[in-house]
């Protein structure tokens, strides 16, 4: 589904230019006809490749069932949150924003489970109408832990661990949500799927979940990366906007067997890129 080596190619050039100071920006680097605005420009460069990579393959792809759209939707939140976390270190995503308040850890182990939870409830109705048994109530506690594809115990320990265990497990689960749930047909997101609330609300109501639940909480990390004196840098806001590219790329990739010819071909042209700036930095 995704392109792994563009996304090694686009975190990489990331993880080369997090650090970089706002004077370091201002190196000389020329790209064609363009050599005034420094190595900042290779931001700008690379986000305009990526979202033309976009565009084309938009243009290309068939019709998206809702279904894939909203997942679409789901994926550029998730890689705003990738990037609202970038560079975090272990012992500040650690630091409560003030008393009594979660610290970037905990917030992001809610995140994940819930992530498991409605993909849970999800599963669970569509296994009941596919198979003509479903039923108003809600999944048993006793499913859960198939549902969620890991025992009660290494949940626990997952929920309690370090946020880079969290961010491992993500990075697996997430493309398998996308994977699992991108088969619902039109008329299936309108099936009910009951969960903890009386409202029986359609699969199409937990599907939209999972983003407007990742909408909440970044801006809950956003606040508290201010509050524990890590607010943005230039490179890391610009780096916001490079993975948002990346998810437009990847949100048209959902659903798709295509080669993925022009994603390789970025990648490449990244990588090489990438070797040229840190020869400058």
């Amino acid at each position: 589904m995704f392109n792994t080596e563009l996304i090694k190619a686009v975190e990489g050039f990331a993880n080369l230019m997090l650090p970089v100071q706002e004077k370091d920006l201002e190196r000389t680097w020329v790209w064609k006809d363009h050599d005034e605005e420094g190595v900042r420009f290779a931001f700008f460069v690379t986000i305009q490749e990526v979202r033309q990579l976009a565009v084309q393959l938009a243009a290309n792809r068939k019709p998206l069932t809702q279904a894939r759209h909203i997942l679409g939707q789901y994926h550029k939140q998730y890689m705003d949150l990738q990037a609202a976390i970038f560079g975090l270190s272990k012992e500040d995503s650690e630091r409560a924003p003030v008393e009594g308040e979660w610290p970037v850890r905990q917030v992001y182990a809610h995140i994940l489970g819930a992530d498991f939870g409605f993909r849970a409830v999800i599963r669970y109705a569509l296994e009941g109408h596919r198979a003509g048994k479903w039923t108003p109530k809600p999944p048993p506690e006793s499913e859960y832990p198939r549902l969620y594809g890991i025992s009660e115990s290494d949940y626990g320990d997952l929920m309690k661990g370090p946020l880079e265990a969290l961010l491992v497990c993500h990075r697996e689960l997430h493309p398998q949500i996308i994977q699992e749930l991108d088969s619902i047909t039109d008329q299936e997101l309108d099936l009910p799927a009951a969960f903890w609330e009386e409202t029986r609300f359609p699969i199409r109501h937990r599907l939209h979940r999972f983003e407007a639940h990742f909408i909440q909480h970044t801006v809950q990390i956003d606040k508290t990366m201010v509050a524990i004196e890590q607010a943005p840098s230039e490179s890391k806001r610009l780096i916001r906007y490079l993975f948002a590219a990346l998810a437009e790329v990847n949100a048209n990739l959902i659903g798709e067997n295509n080669p993925q010819e022009g994603c390789i071909q970025l990648a490449k042209t990244l990588n090489s890129r990438i070797e040229e700036i840190q020869s400058i930095l």
